[in-house]
C-alpha cells in the first residue's frame, strides 16, 4: 500500500506541474505573448 500511495503522490505532483505550465502558456498566449509566425516582430526568433 505505501508504494501505491507514493506513486499517487508523485503522479499528483507531476499533474499539478503540468497544469501550472499549461496555465502559464495560456495566460501568455492570451496577453499577446508567444510566436505568431511573423519572425520580423518576434523577439524569440533568431
Amino acid at each position: 500500500m505505501p508504494v501505491v500511495l507514493g506513486n499517487i503522490i508523485v503522479i499528483a505532483v507531476l499533474l499539478a506541474a503540468a497544469a501550472l505550465a499549461v496555465r502559464s502558456l495560456w495566460k501568455s498566449h492570451r496577453s499577446g505573448g508567444g510566436c505568431n509566425g511573423d519572425c520580423g516582430n518576434c523577439r524569440g526568433c533568431h
